[in-house]
Parts: C-alpha cells; structure tokens; sequence
C-alpha cells in the first residue's frame, strides 16, 4: 500500500451489533477485566479489490456435478450396443426403455458386466450428499451481504429484517450443517412464528434453500437405489464386420469351369455332338463316372455328409439350394452372402391322366405329354411284363426320353428351362405284417399316388426349374434367406441335370418316397416327389461346383452387455442437473457482491500489512455459518489481540486459545452478584 489508509471509527460494531452477547457469570468484573487490557484502536475500511467469493467451491460443486453427467451420458453412448439397441442414440433407448452398453470387449465364458454407471451414480450420490455444505455456504455470502446492508442503516423497517438471537442460531445451524436436525428445529420455528415477530428474509429464505438442498441429496440417493435395484446384465448377440481387404472368403457356389476343358484333354478323339458353348455335354459319360467329382462328391452331397463341401438344403419348403458344409465355414458365428444354384419343380401324378390299355393294363401316356413313357423294360423271355417296371427319371426333350439306360444318352438334346422330367418308380410288396400292398394311413382317403397293385408302381411329370440365385446365412435365426433368383441358361440348366436323369439318385429317390407313396394322399405325395427331385438334382451335380466368393461377410458374436432402465437413468441426469443449477444461481447471486476491505490494526496502533485485509463478506459469512466467531466475541482473551483475532484469516484463531488456568471454561449452573441463575459457562 503506497499510503496509509483513511482513519474511521470502528465499523466492527455495524456488523455484530445485532449479535453481541455477555454471558451471565457469577463474576462478570473478571470478563470485565480482561476486556479493558485490550488497548482502543481503530479500524480502516476501503472498498475490497474485485474478487469471486466462494468461485473454487462452487466451481467444484457445480463441475463436478455436471461432470457426473456427461460421463453418465458418454459412457452410455460411447458403449452401447447399437444391436440390442435396435440404433445409435439416446431414442432408440427411449424406444426401448432400456440403455445397453457392452463395457467388455474381451467376452469369454467367465465374462463379467462391470456396471460402470452404478459406480458413477453411487459416486455422484456422495458428491451431492458431501458438497450440500459448500451450497449452504454460498448462500451465507448472499444472507452476510444483505445483513451487513441492513445493519449499516439502520431504521424500524430494516431492523425487523435482522435476525434475532434466536433466529441467529437458527440461521448458523441452518447454513453451516444443513442437517436433518437443523431443518426440522428450523421448521418447528417457522411453524410456531404467529406467535412472534415477522420472520426475516433471510431466514425464509435459508431455510427454504436447506429444505431444498437436503431434498435433492435425498432424491439423488433415492434414485442411485432404484438405478441399482433395476439394472442387470444380460447376453445378447451383436454382429461385427469383418474388414478385410480384397475378395471375400470363399464359401460361395459357383460352376467349376475347368471341368469342362479337363473333359477335352482326357478324351481328345471324342467328337462333340453339342454346340460349341456346351462343351460339358459331349459324349463324356465313361469319365463322368469314372473320375471321382463324378460320383464320390455327389454321393456325399446327397447324404449331406460332414465331409461334404456342399450340402443341399430347402428354402422356404420348395426351392432347393446349394451352401458350403461345415468343412468349409463355421456357420456357428458367420453371416454373409453367397452366389448358388437353386430349383423348384412342380410334379404331377400320372397314374390315373394316362391311357390305360384294357386287356394288359400297361399305361400310355403319350396324351399328357410324356411320349414313350412309361419305359417297359424287355424280360428276359422277349416279352414285356409290368414285374420289369424299373425305377427311372427320364429327360422329356421333344419325342424323346434322356437316361433310359443309366449313364448313357441315347441322343444330345438341349432341354429347355425348366427340364421336363418323366419318374416311374415301382416297390416291391412289403412284407410287414399283413400289410402286401398299398395301405393308405388314417384320413388320408382312397386317393393314393400309386397303383393298388401287388406291385405298387408311381408315374409322374415334373417341371424342374434350375435357377442362379443369392441366399444370405443369418447365424442369429440359424437360417437362410433367398434373396434373388434368375432362370439359369440353356447350358447350365443340361449340365445340372445330367447327373439326375444318368440315375444317380435313382434308388436313393425310391428309398426316400417307398412309404409316403403307399400311405399318403395324392398330393402329399407330389409335394415330396417335388423337393426329393430338387434336391438330388442339386446334389448329384456336386461335381460341378467350384467354391465361390462370399461378400458382406459379418461375425455374430454372444455378449455380456449391461442393461441400464430409461427412467431411473433420466431422473438422476435431471437431479444432477438442478443440483448445478441450483448452485449456479446462488454463485450468480453473490458474483460481484459489493464489498468492503477491512485493514486490522496492529496492536501498537498501527496498521498490519497490506496483505491482512479482510472482506466483510468474508466475515459476514463465517459468522453465520462457524460458532468460533461468537466464542472470541464472548469469552475475551485479555491480551490485547481481540481485535485482531476477531478478522484472523482462519476461523479456529478467531476465539482466545490460552493456556492459563483462569482462561479454562467451565459449564453449568451460573449466577451474578444478585444471586440470579442460568446454566452457561464460565
């Protein structure tokens, strides 16, 4: 300080005027005494240097609480699990009811779901209940400003505005505990104040903000436990993409083009009869059968054999399809899409739409369509005999049947798309009981698919249509999917099913049809023919097939994630929320207060240094919310410093501490010299 300041007559009186307070002893001269050791001074007041009171409390109050929020809300959508969320954002959790966060990526049986937002919330739940004192002290700043006014000028009207010594150690419980005690004693006050005078603003307003304070910790802890008590984890299934650059894994289904130059080479004085884009249906039968893609491949495909690289399966119960077997791809956990081969056909039974001759009981299905069929074959006498009736799917291409005799053609024709097949199957008699010929099962009527013959003997005309497509294996629902089917051309719809009507499946066929062509109705019948053939044709082909490309290829993988309830989530956040706001507004109240700087003097008369000035602010407000203040005021030390002591920095050096046995307290029953008794210390 460059000069000394102003001289002014004491203004510690302006504030605790109101508050100041002799003890009743049995000897007052002693207090008396000591207080007139204290040499009179005098005190400088100037306006305080600008300054934020209570600015790093309430900073923390208020960041910390805010703080809470936004981990609370990051961590929730950071970590959520956009798959069980159905989305990405706080709507679809609203949709929900439920947030869920994965918070461990390293999942394994023994995986455990940290909860992470309960920590956070129990922690924010201790922060609230721990920093409700620091809010209280801010509003002190604001209740010390508007006391210091009123007691600088006093008047009727400002001195009922004041507090009593009742009300004063109502407002310093109240804004320095802010305890349960405090606030109820407050409100047996306030309830009784009919009887007394009006209660000051301050004190209204004190006691509304710790009523409001406690009340929000309460809440926020009420609603960390429904948070707790509804929250949990839970295993979900979520899909990941795997990135990887280039083609994708090759579990597609695609035609195996080499097969058809590998013909070529090993027979090259074959002569093709086909078109020179058709080269795989030349007259190859001997390494068709031969060569192990011709028959060993197709036999595991047909039995759907774990060592089968394809398998055949049903989509959507009459479309045949192709898909790598388990060799290939782990199905268990991978999705994706492949390109295949699929088919559909539509059989018709011709036991009762052809001609039947009268006297030999041979059909004649020429009429329908079927010409030459069925096929008879000769006995061994040169006659024919419907005992030879042997099992066969035939190729109808114009006037003729493809595949009479197995493994060979008796002419090249290119079938169209889809494939007219003619089937004829015949059983023999069973030999179960009393049961020799076709039976049909209960409610199944007379309509029967086969001839009621010793014999029982099944016609049929299918349309078998083959087909390029995409399917897509969703490992969630553990299915297929088709999504796209194209007719496939005039070459791969004759080199798919060649297989078929060469009779590789022909004995597998009438296995598979032997019971439900005897017991089952008409129709029941045709739509099993209808899948069988599809899929044995599919089957049979397996040599043909080269592995593909797949694309769009994701992993499914199970997870622990947790499950976090809406509503307790969205309580918490708003709590959190007016506990800032609330502490931002008493902060706002108080920013910039107009204040005075008290400089103490020393004890010889002069004044300290510049660095002991005081805010009487600062004061106002520890005396309203600390005791020691009240106690320096009451019990004197005698040694000159009260003064001093009364504007220390620290609270604990604002009452005489000696060591003395005269400056010891004692508490009980106490008198004066007129024999009048209280209880109070001394």
């Amino acid at each position: 300080m460059d000069s000394k300041p102003e001289q002014f007559p004491d203004t510690s009186a302006h504030i605790s005027h109101h508050l100041a307070y002799e003890p009743q002893t049995a000897t007052p001269s002693a207090f008396q005494e000591k207080t007139a050791l204290a040499p009179i001074q005098r005190w400088a007041t100037r306006p305080a240097r600008p300054g934020l009171l209570g600015l790093l409390p309430a900073a923390a109050v208020i960041l910390t609480t805010l703080g809470f929020v936004v981990v609370i809300l990051c961590v929730l959508l950071v970590y959520q699990c956009v798959e069980t969320q159905g989305g990405q954002g706080i709507l679809p959790a609203i949709h929900k009811g439920y947030f869920y966060t994965v918070e461990d990526h390293k999942q394994s049986r023994d995986s455990k779901s940290h909860l992470w937002i309960l920590t956070i919330s129990n922690a924010a739940t201790q922060v609230v209940a721990g920093t409700s004192a620091i809010i209280m002290a801010l509003m002190a700043y604001r209740v010390g400003a508007e006391w210091l006014r009123l007691s600088k000028s006093p008047s009727n009207s400002s001195s009922t505005e004041t507090p009593s010594p009742a009300q004063y150690g109502l407002l310093v419980r109240l804004l320095g505990s802010s305890s349960i005690r405090a606030i109820l004693e407050a409100s047996v006050y306030t309830a009784r104040s009919w009887k007394r005078t009006r209660l000051p603003r301050m004190f209204r307003h004190s006691f509304w903000l710790a009523t409001l304070v406690w009340v929000l910790a309460r809440l926020v802890g009420l609603t960390d436990l429904w948070l707790h008590t509804t929250s949990d984890s839970e295993r979900s299934t979520i899909t990941l993409d795997e990135l990887s650059p280039g083609p994708g894994p090759s579990w597609g289904v695609s035609f195996n083009q080499s097969i058809c130059a590998e013909m070529k080479s090993t027979y090259p004085n074959s002569t093709s009869m086909s078109p020179p884009d058709m080269e795989c249906l030349g007259p190859y039968e001997e390494f068709i059968s031969e060569v192990e893609w011709g028959h060993k491949i197709a036999f595991d495909a047909m039995t759907n054999s774990t060592n089968a690289v394809f398998h055949v399966g049903l989509l959507e119960g009459d479309t045949a399809f192709v898909f790598p077997g388990p060799r290939v791809v782990n199905m268990s956990s991978e999705n994706f899409i492949i390109p295949t081969f699929a088919a559909r056909a539509t059989c018709t039974s011709l036991n009762r739409l052809c001609d039947k001759d009268a006297s030999t009981g041979f059909l004649n299905c020429t009429s329908v369509g079927y010409p030459h069929f069925p096929y008879i074959k000769g006995g061994g006498n040169g006659t024919l005999s419907t005992d030879r009736v042997v099992d066969r799917i035939l190729g109808v291409i114009g006037d003729d049947l493809v595949g009479l005799e197995a493994g060979s053609f008796q002419s090249i024709k290119i079938p169209g798309n889809p494939v007219k097949i003619a089937t004829q199957l015949q059983w023999e008699t069973l030999e179960q009981g009393s049961v020799t010929h076709a039976q049909p099962a209960s409610g199944a009527g007379t309509d029967l698919a086969v001839d009621d013959l010793q014999h029982p003997t099944l016609y049929a005309g299918c349309d078998l249509t083959i087909f390029d497509a995409f399917v897509r294996w969703d490992s969630i629902k553990q299915g297929w999917k088709l999504l796209n089917a194209t007719k496939s051309s005039l070459e791969r719809t004759a080199t798919l099913s060649l297989p078929i009507v060469w009779q590789y499946a022909t004995e597998l066929m009438a296995a598979n049809l032997m019971y439900t062509a005897r017991r089952n109705s008409t129709a029941e019948t045709m739509v099993a023919l209808s899948q069988d053939l599809t899929t044995l044709t599919l089957a049979t082909a397996a040599g043909f097939y080269t592995l593909g490309n797949a694309f769009e290829v994701t992993e499914t993988e199970t997870v622990l994630v947790a499950r976090y309830p809406v509503l307790p989530i969205a309580a918490l956040l708003l709590l959190l929320c007016a506990y800032a706001l609330l502490a931002s507004v008493i902060f706002l109240s108080v920013y910039r207060t107009a204040d005075e700087a008290i400089i103490v003097p020393g004890p010889d008369g002069g004044f300290v240094d510049e660095e002991m000035e005081r805010s009487t602010l600062a004061l106002a407000q520890r005396w309203l919310t600390n005791p020691m203040p009240l106690v320096g005021h009451s019990f004197a030390g005698g040694d000159g410093q009260d003064g001093a002591r009364s504007a220390a920095y620290s609270a604990m050096n604002a009452a005489y501490d000696g060591n003395e046995r005269q400056t010891r307290l004692t508490i009980g029953l106490v008198g004066d010299g007129f024999g009048v008794a209280a209880w109070g210390q001394r």
